[in-house]
């Protein structure tokens, strides 16, 4: 009988490992399933991160814009009179020491500048009569720090025991008697404020003999008067 064609070599079988079965045919096919799979959930991931990425941009865009505009009493006065505008609305005052204007004044409050006006009417024989105004700027425009500064110092010194007072003092905001000790020759002071503008009256008398204190005091409310209608 004749044969068919003899290979000098066996057919080459797959080398296979004792106990472990062969891989199956389907391989491919799980490996491309799961490649896909794979895809499909890192572009859900991109499209996720662009809808927050979007959404976020979309209100940043249309939110309102926060204001940073300051809320708060503006600054009424930018200057202060000098010490003759304000002894002009008075009679019979004493001689006045200098008429020198408002200079800068020094403090710890980094959002104002601060400027001083001081005048003194004084003669021998006769009382006397001392004015201290500050002037407080805002540095920021509509905040009320100049305004707030004045108002301040109007009641740290109702606190210390400054009286208000009812009657109306020119133009001033508020006003108050203030007392000092009566050891020496007697004084009677108002402080008052005005817009941004923190003022100091100090009238003492002429001798210790004069103890009149209604006098003092009615002299002390003219001056505070003469020095509030003399801002502008």
């Amino acid at each position: 009988m004749q044969q068919g064609p003899q290979y000098p070599y066996p057919q080459y079988q797959p080398y296979q490992q004792p106990g472990y079965p062969p891989p199956k045919s389907g391989g491919k096919t799980v490996l491309i399933v799961v490649l896909v799979v794979a895809g499909v959930l890192v572009l859900a991931g991109a499209g996720v991160g662009a809808f927050f990425l979007l959404t976020a941009d979309h209100k940043r865009a249309g939110a309102a814009p926060s204001s940073t505009a300051a809320a708060g009493e503006p600054d009424k006065y930018s200057s202060l009179p000098r010490c003759s505008e304000v002894g002009s609305r008075m009679n019979n005052l004493p001689p006045l020491s200098s008429d020198a204007p408002a200079e800068p004044a020094s403090t710890s409050d980094d959002k104002i500048q601060l400027s001083q006006l001081s005048c003194s009417w004084t003669k021998s024989g006769s009382s006397t009569g001392t004015l201290s105004m500050f002037l407080a700027k805002s540095n920021q425009p509509g905040s009320g720090n100049g305004p707030g500064y004045a108002k301040a110092g109007y009641e740290n010194a109702v606190d210390d025991g400054a009286k208000p007072i009812t009657e109306k003092i020119g133009k001033a905001t508020k006003a108050a008697d203030v007392d000092y000790g009566q050891s020496g020759a007697m004084q009677c002071g108002v402080r008052f404020y005005q817009g941004n503008v923190d003022a100091t009256v100090i009238v003492t008398a002429a001798d210790t003999t004069d103890r009149n204190v209604e006098r003092c005091r009615r002299n002390a409310h003219s001056l505070a008067k003469a020095a509030s209608e003399s801002l502008e």
